[in-house]
């Protein structure tokens, strides 16, 4: 009889490698280090010019499933039908539910899941020793857990963070919760509201991100020249806040202030950004420069004085958790100014390691600015405040570690998972913000 140490977890994603999820990269690398054994399972290739240094150091095997349906129709064809004549019975029950579900959302998306689903039980587990399947994001890898996990017997996990939460359709996500292990999430505010809208009795694990304190080091700042400089990075989606920022940077202007600002990253609203940076006069300060790898990055955290991030809520619910790139800058002993939005407030100590302001707000966000432009001592004073934060509460290998205990106990699983008390506890309580 194998031992259930020995077992491998597969490890469902969207997409790998990709650049803009540094912390589910990083996850990976230190479960490994922390003795697991992981195989990937991957819904897409991302065509990333630019994959991060960190992803030739896991050691993980990576299974890609395919994502476009009609293009891999007879591949999906025979894992269906071995499974239908494997297990008719439990095939068809969750293929009814798939269809039936799709029906009425008049969304094809769970039977397209279910297809991937059976498509990765019969070609990518036989041989892997997979016993135990980990799901990031709630939505499209969790639905492939949940169904792989009724055709196989198998149990799985979730790490759920932000849109997957908010913008899910609460009768399915509250089913997938349900029959998981145990879920986890990186903020308070998140693994709150899971317990309000779903079920007081589902097994959460509040696990903030963290980063890897060895590689973000403080260092004395390169200045170019002898202008401050803002920094910002996200995807220029409307859920960053971006265009509030734009304009507080005019109002910043207007009020004789000198400055440059980079913003990096790229999305949709691109050609908005550069429009807005045109029409306030800003072409001369504020720059937007391409997606960058982790260590191209530094040079520009490492030239930073401020770090400002305008995160907002949208009409539909979509929102951040806490951007990793707050916990970088504040790591880096770089000043936070940022909104009063999700779990950021559980990270960001207003009026301690930063200022928070109210969303939408560009007024106030230009306010925030300023004090901290006018004053380098209290810029001093916040970076070295947010970089104890970030030791006490945001040191990845320590919450990493509680990932990897609950992983390794439902293992074991017969029906509950006992949480580390003192994260279970953390889970419960609501955020401060």
């Amino acid at each position: 009889m194998e031992n259930n140490q020995q077992k491998v977890i597969g490890v469902i994603l969207k997409g790998y490698p990709r650049l803009s999820e540094t912390f589910i990269l990083n996850e990976i690398y230190l479960l490994e280090q922390l003795g697991l054994s992981l195989h990937i399972f991957a819904m897409r290739k991302p065509s990333d010019p630019k994959v991060h240094r960190r992803v030739s150091e896991i050691k993980a095997p990576v299974t890609y499933i395919p994502d476009y349906f009609w293009r891999h129709f007879f591949a999906f064809m025979i894992s269906n039908s071995v499974m239908f004549f494997s297990r008719p019975r439990v095939y068809l029950q969750s293929f009814w539910f798939a269809v039936s579900y799709s029906i009425r959302h008049r969304d094809s998306a769970a039977l397209k899941r279910f297809s991937q689903a059976a498509y990765m039980v019969h070609r990518g587990l036989p041989g892997s020793n997979i016993g135990f399947l980990y799901a990031h994001f709630a939505n499209d890898p969790t639905t492939m857990a949940y169904f792989a996990s009724r055709l196989t017997g198998l149990s799985y996990s979730i790490s759920a963070h932000a849109k997957d939460i908010y913008l899910h359709e609460p009768s399915f996500l509250q089913k997938k919760i349900a029959n998981a292990c145990f879920v986890t999430t990186c903020t308070g505010f998140n693994a709150t509201y899971i317990k309000e809208m779903f079920d007081d009795n589902v097994r959460v694990l509040r696990t903030y991100h963290g980063i890897d304190l060895d590689v973000y080091q403080v260092r004395k700042k390169t200045k170019v020249d002898a202008l401050p400089h803002i920094l910002s990075i996200g995807r220029f989606v409307p859920k960053k806040g971006f265009p509030v920022m734009i304009k507080a940077l005019q109002l910043l202007r207007e009020q004789g202030f000198e400055f440059r600002c980079s913003i990096i990253g790229d999305g949709p609203m691109k050609q908005e950004m550069d429009e807005l940076i045109a029409r306030y006069g800003l072409t001369d300060s504020v720059r937007l420069l391409p997606p960058m790898s982790q260590t191209e990055l530094f040079t520009y955290y490492h030239s930073a004085d401020i770090f400002a991030l305008a995160c907002e809520v949208q009409e539909d619910g979509d929102r951040d958790g806490i951007p990793n790139v707050i916990v970088e800058s504040m790591a880096l002993e770089i000043p936070v100014v940022a909104t009063r939005v999700s779990g950021i407030p559980e990270c960001v100590d207003h009026e301690g390691s930063g200022i928070l302001v109210p969303e939408r707000d560009p007024r106030k966000f230009a306010d925030a600015l300023a004090r901290m432009l006018v004053s380098p001592g209290l810029r001093h004073s916040y970076g070295r405040a947010g970089r104890k934060i970030v030791e006490s509460e945001f040191d990845a290998r320590g919450n990493i570690r509680q990932i990897a205990d609950a992983l390794q106990a439902a293992m074991h699983w017969k029906g509950t998972v006992s949480l580390p008390k003192e994260r279970s506890e953390a889970a419960l309580a609501a955020s401060d913000s």
